[in-house]
Order: C-alpha cells, then sequence, then structure tokens
C-alpha cells in the first residue's frame, strides 16, 4: 500500500462551461471530473519500447546529429526490440556488429542500457520447408521436416546458438519471442508459420516454444520468454495459440495490434481504437494472470501524417482496458513518411506517433504501477502511474470527444503546480507537439479535441524537464 498523504489526489475538471474558448473552436469548454486513487493499484511497468529490425543501416554510422538523444532519453523507451539475424542466408544479416553500435549508442545516450527485446521473423533458411527465410504467401513457409518430423530440437538449439552468439557481442536479451506473428504467413517478408498445436500440416507453437525452453535453460543468463505474439486480438487469436501452451515455459504473454475489417480499412482508422476493447480483454483473460505485451504496432497506410492521436488512444486502451505492462510501437526510425522518427539522410524527422508515445514514456519508468484513474465522461480518459517511492505521480489525459476542455488540476499534498505538463493536439499535417504548459497552482489544463496532456508531479528537486534542443548523439 502507498502511505504517502499527498497520494489522495483528485483531478478536478470544471464542473460548468467557463468563457475561454479552445483557439481553434469557438466552442466553450466543457467540465468533467477524473479521480486518482493511488490505492487503487493495478499492473506494473515493464516499459515502453520500439524496434530496430530494418533499416537499420539508418541508425549506425553517420547518422543525422543528436538521432540517439532523440530516440532515446527526448522519448524515454525502456526497450528496444532486435532482430535475430543469426545464422541467417543473407550475408548482408550476419553483420551484428551494427547492432553492437546500436546498443552501445542507446546506452551512451540514456546513461544506462535499454532492456533488449529478440524476435525472430524466421528461423535461418536450413531449417524452413521452403528453404528460405523470406515467405511470398507460400504455404510452405514453415518449419521443415526431417524423417517425418518437424525439426523442433534444432529449432531450440538455432536459439541457443543465437543467444550465445549474442552474448560474445556484449548483447545479453532480457526478452525473447521465438517467432514474430506465427499465425501469418506474409506476402513478401520473412516469417514462419505455426499452428498453436502441431497440425498434419504445420509445427505447432506449443511444442517448438517447449524445445526453445528447455535448450536456452542451459544458459547462464536465459532470456524471459514471450509468446505467442501473434498478428492481433480480434478473433480471439490470443486466446487460440495461448490455450495449448504451457504457461510454465513463458514469463509473458504477447501479441501485437494489427486488424483489418472485410472492408479493407484498418481498425485504428475506423471503427476506431475503441472496436479494441472486447479484444483486449478476451486477451488479457486469456494470459491467466501473466504479465501482457504489446510488442508491435503502428498506423499503416497513414498517408505520412495521420494515426497520431489514435496511436495514442490505443496505448490508453492497452494499459487501462487490458492491463499490458509493456507497449511498443513498430519502426523506431524508418524511411520518410513512416516510423517513430523518419531519417533521410541527415535529416531525421520526429512524426506525430513519436510524441504519442513520448506523452506515455518521457516521465514514467520501469517499476512504475498504475493506479486507479476515473473520469465521469467517456470523451475524457485518464491513465495515471505512481513511483515505486511514492516520491512521482504522472497522469496522462486524452479528450476523444468533438469539444474542447478545460482541466483543473488538484493533487492533495502537493499545494503547489505540477513540477511539469505538456500537451499534444493532433492536426494531420501541422499538429502543435510537446507544448510545454506553464501551470501555477489551480491553473486549468487547456485540451483541444484530440489532444493529449501529460502532467507530473514530484516531491523530489531536480526531476527531469524537457531535455531541450539535440546535442551530440
Amino acid at each position: 500500500m502507498l502511505r504517502s498523504p499527498w497520494l489522495a489526489v483528485t483531478v478536478a475538471i470544471l464542473s460548468s462551461c467557463i468563457k475561454k474558448t479552445d483557439p481553434h473552436g469557438a466552442e466553450p469548454a466543457v467540465a468533467h471530473r477524473v479521480t486518482i486513487v493511488p490505492t487503487e493499484r493495478y499492473q506494473t511497468l515493464e516499459g515502453f519500447g520500439a524496434s530496430l529490425a530494418f533499416y537499420i543501416d539508418r541508425a549506425v554510422g553517420n547518422t543525422p546529429q543528436g538521432l540517439y538523444r532523440v530516440l532515446f532519453p527526448e522519448l524515454g523507451i525502456d526497450i528496444l526490440r532486435l532482430r535475430n539475424r543469426y545464422g541467417r542466408s543473407d550475408p548482408r544479416d550476419g553483420d551484428l556488429t551494427q547492432e553492437v553500435e546500436i546498443v552501445r549508442r542507446a546506452t551512451e545516450a540514456l546513461g544506462h542500457s535499454p532492456k533488449i527485446m529478440l524476435s525472430s521473423w524466421s528461423p535461418p533458411a536450413a531449417l524452413k520447408a521452403n528453404g528460405a527465410e523470406r515467405c511470398h504467401g507460400n504455404g510452405d513457409c514453415t518449419l521443415k521436416r526431417e524423417n517425418g518430423k518437424f525439426v523442433y530440437d534444432r529449432f531450440g538449439d538455432y536459439w541457443y546458438e543465437s543467444l550465445e552468439r549474442y552474448s560474445e557481442l556484449g548483447i545479453v536479451p532480457d526478452y525473447v519471442t521465438i517467432q514474430n506473428e506465427p499465425d501469418f504467413i506474409p506476402p513478401d517478408w520473412e516469417g514462419c508459420m505455426f499452428a498453436p498445436a502441431e497440425t498434419a500440416r504445420y509445427p505447432g507453437l506449443d511444442r517448438a516454444l517447449e524445445a526453445v525452453a528447455e535448450r536456452i535453460s542451459r544458459l547462464p543468463s536465459p532470456p524471459r520468454l514471450l509468446a505467442p505474439e501473434v498478428v492481433g486480438v480480434h478473433s480471439k487469436k490470443v486466446n487460440h495459440y495461448a490455450d495449448p501452451m504451457s504457461f510454465d515455459w513463458i514469463y509473458g504473454v504477447a501479441h501485437h495490434l494489427y486488424e483489418k475489417g472485410d472492408d479493407g480499412v484498418w481498425d485504428w482508422r475506423s471503427p476506431g481504437p475503441d472496436s479494441f476493447i472486447v479484444p483486449m480483454r478476451e486477451a488479457r483473460d486469456a494470459a491467466r494472470g501473466k504479465p501482457l505485451f504489446q510488442t508491435e504496432f503502428q498506423t499503416d497506410e497513414d498517408n505520412g501524417i495521420d494515426g497520431g492521436f489514435e496511436t495514442a488512444w490505443l496505448i490508453h486502451n492497452s494499459l487501462v482496458e487490458e492491463g499490458v505492462v509493456a507497449f511498443l510501437y513498430w519502426d523506431l526510425v524508418w524511411t520518410p513518411g513512416h516510423g517513430l522518427v523518419s531519417v533521410d539522410g541527415a535529416r531525421a524527422t520526429p512524426r506525430d506517433q513519436y510524441y504519442s508515445v513520448r506523452h506515455y514514456a518521457r516521465f514514467t519508468h520501469p517499476g512504475d504501477v498504475r493506479v486507479g484513474a476515473h473520469a465521469d465522461s467517456s470523451d475524457l480518459r485518464a491513465s495515471a502511474f505512481v513511483s515505486p517511492s511514492g516520491d512521482r505521480l504522472t497522469t496522462v489525459l486524452l479528450n476523444t470527444g468533438s469539444r474542447p476542455i478545460d482541466a483543473r488540476l488538484e493533487a492533495t499534498g502537493f499545494q503547489t503546480a505540477p513540477t511539469v505538463a505538456y500537451r499534444t493536439t493532433y492536426r494531420p499535417g501541422e499538429s502543435e507537439v510537446w507544448r510545454e504548459l506553464g501551470l501555477s497552482p489551480g491553473d486549468a489544463v487547456p485540451m483541444p479535441p484530440r489532444s493529449i496532456a501529460t502532467v507530473v508531479w514530484t516531491k523530489k528537486a531536480g526531476v527531469s524537464t524537457d531535455p531541450g534542443p539535440p546535442g551530440p548523439g
């Protein structure tokens, strides 16, 4: 139980309309109330993160000035997801010194090493029935057979040898997912199909997981296994793969958030983030009390400018409705118009999605506990996190409605203003990002429609505020 007297916190949002209007609209702000209940405790965060799996050449060598400062301390991520490139048929994938450089530079920027998640998009071609890492929609893009049996033992050996090699290079993963999206055969990228349990056509993920878990348990520092890392949560995908798995082998349950309906439109866009809530709760039930990890999401087909607010909304739903302990965006660095940070030669451009992650990651840390945050309107979404020592409270608010809200914040036990407060308002192509809100005691936080605000109180001097312009890194 948290015992600090300031922890009886109420965030009060005006109970009647006020005269001030949103600068981008004529409607007056409306009032709602959010009550923070620090004694109401939920999951403990493992952290926020993103992947550097492809286009990693854009993050090594002569990179844009200050790139690693932007990617790590300014963004605030804790987990770096890498692609297992050991034993590949493509000789370009054999240069693991790129990962060594990335982890070294991330560690220098952060002042400590990030947590490492290592995921496999495909086992080596020698272990595949199609003889290649890459899939082209072909049904034999799966584990091969020898003497009529799937090569589970060799798959376990592959993972053991991979982890040994990465360890020799100074990279010791904290987490491993043995197969990225085992429920999906890609049309033109790497993959390896596994069924939940073995069928006449496909190997079972349950048996592959057991083979890997048993083999890597002999390592000096075996990583924590996460599974099944299926493509999404709709249609009870997590449940179908989790049912035959032995939970003795895994630390947590992982999945992605890619969903597209019969209309051909990505569900993050339509019907929108709340359409994920029921499937998220089903995934939570399938986890049987194990920690939940959302390990990959991006706003596909976002025209380069859409999807920022929807990303923030999905992070909220993942944290509050599902109870994930970690949320990872897909591509930390990608080509222009994609990723959290688009890199084009000497230019690095954070996108709206970067700020969506930053609002949650910048002022939370592994070990923080999500606590109760109750709004009296569905237009206002709130989450709150308390540090392990009880000296920092981070609250994140979203205005999902069509009218502006002014939020007056009160923190019992903290009679001063919040230490820092930032807001992003999403207008595709012209968003106002990471605006610092200088708040005095009793000030309201203005929240236009489609905005997110992060408000932090701390009882310790010297709390980190916005790190400012990028420096070398």
